[in-house]
């Protein structure tokens, strides 16, 4: 590793020198920058090995700088994770880097799912889960669109493929649909949205036969609304965070938490930057959301009894979706744009927001509890619905379970309505 003034600038391998230097007949008094690899891809010592098996697979590099707060501490080689990580993921991933066809990303749906269950199964924590079916769940994205840029030929302008809702919080599960939103260069002329909607139909049913299923809202990027230039989806946040009347506030809902995963990452940044900037000169929009957020209520009766589903085909059973783990992930997004916390992530915008003082330690520590332990209850679900051949869902009986994990549940409904409560007041969320 080349560091200058302490700082990593470059990396330099057996390779750099056989082939650059060697194969070339380079001049060998010729100083290393000029035949370093500059600028390297690094990872943190709190990323996870997927992550960096990820990175090296989508882009042949074998070796990646470990760097802590600007400082190098290790080195991770492909040859480290051969010796001492066999995941099934990482495998899975390379399979689908080099699919040639959507038949064989379909055909890998078996492999997707048994590495989920084995997750599960090997009590992985839910967040790391979510982590790792989000990685996949990239990789079947990356492959799409370069599949499609092969089949329709390449791009006529600057792009990104953006992803929303759990896809970008790195929290998928078997039940995660699309979210996706294409943003394109401000020069893109009106043949070059012809180009992309035919691209994006091609990677959403693409994704639509790998298992991802179709966005219900439409909230695709292949839908023309969410295929515009840079400048539209601008605008597009100004008018939601200035306005948000009942339809934009759906639609910022969606796109409050966005991720590129192919082409121009830098877009993603700077609408992000201009969500934040929006916000800190309408700080009133934090209290609709959070009025908007509080509006649905924990399933706890009078009594503390849980309040069960009346009518229809989930009757008498607890949607443990809509009354846990979306109340927690809307409290996330108001905590975390409070603080302008850069990540979608939930466990890492309620970090941000204790770090920044306005999450208490202990409430910190009991939502953080509460979330894992209600993804946890969900993924068991949707496992015993695999196993059983059935299909995953997020609708409890709570006949299957007993009077242990019924007091875990209500302990939680009732920590997720405190936090309701303490939102209410901070951020003015008055019904």
């Amino acid at each position: 590793m080349v560091c200058d003034d302490g700082q990593l600038i470059g990396i330099i391998t057996d390779r750099d020198m056989t082939k650059r230097v060697i194969a070339d007949g380079y001049e060998l008094n010729a100083p290393i920058k000029s035949v370093m690899t500059a600028n390297p891809m690094t990872v943190s010592p709190n990323d996870l090995v997927l992550h960096a098996a990820s990175l090296m697979m989508q882009h042949n590099i074998r070796s990646l700088p470990v760097v802590d707060e600007g400082k190098v501490v290790g080195l991770l080689t492909t040859s480290h994770l051969v010796q001492n990580h066999r995941m099934q993921a990482i495998f899975l991933i390379e399979k689908i880097k080099y699919a040639e066809s959507v038949e064989d990303l379909e055909a890998l749906n078996t492999e997707r799912q048994a590495i989920f269950e084995a997750l599960i199964e090997g009590q992985v924590p839910p967040d790391i889960t979510g982590r790792v079916m989000a990685m996949m769940m990239d990789a079947y994205n990356r492959r799409l669109i370069q599949m499609a840029i092969s089949h329709f030929g390449e791009p006529p302008c600057k792009f990104a493929w953006i992803v929303a809702g759990s896809h970008a919080r790195n929290e998928v599960h078997m039940l995660s649909d699309q979210d996706s939103a294409l943003v394109l260069s401000d020069d893109a002329t009106e043949n070059d949205k012809v180009y992309f909607r035919q691209l994006s139909q091609y990677v959403v049913k693409g994704l639509d036969a790998c298992g991802y299923p179709l966005c219900p809202g439409n909230y695709m990027a292949a839908t023309p609304k969410w295929c515009q230039p840079l400048s539209v989806w601008r605008e597009y946040y100004r008018k939601w965070v200035s306005n948000p009347e009942y339809e934009r506030l759906l639609n910022i809902s969606v796109f409050l938490e966005i991720r590129c995963v192919y082409g121009e990452s830098s877009y993603a940044d700077e609408l992000r930057d201009e969500l934040h900037s929006q916000i800190k000169s309408n700080r009133e929009f934090l209290g609709i959301l959070t009025r908007d957020a509080i509006n649905t209520q924990p399933p706890l009766g009078v009594f503390k009894n849980l309040v069960l589903e009346k009518t229809g085909e989930n009757k008498k059973t607890l949607n443990i979706k809509k009354y846990a783990i979306n109340l927690i992930i809307d409290l996330a997004r108001i905590y975390g744009l409070a603080v302008e916390c850069e990540s979608a992530n939930t466990k890492e915008r309620f970090t941000r927001a204790n770090e920044q003082g306005i999450l208490s330690d202990d409430a910190y520590k009991n939502i953080l509890n509460t979330y894992q332990y209600v993804l946890m209850f969900r993924q068991h679900h949707q496992l015993e619905a695999l196993k059983q051949g059935g299909q995953p869902n997020s609708h409890i009986n709570p006949d299957t379970f007993g009077s242990f994990e019924r007091g875990n549940l209500k302990d939680a409904f009732l920590i997720i309505s405190g936090l309701q409560d303490a939102a209410k007041v901070r951020f003015g969320g008055r019904i």
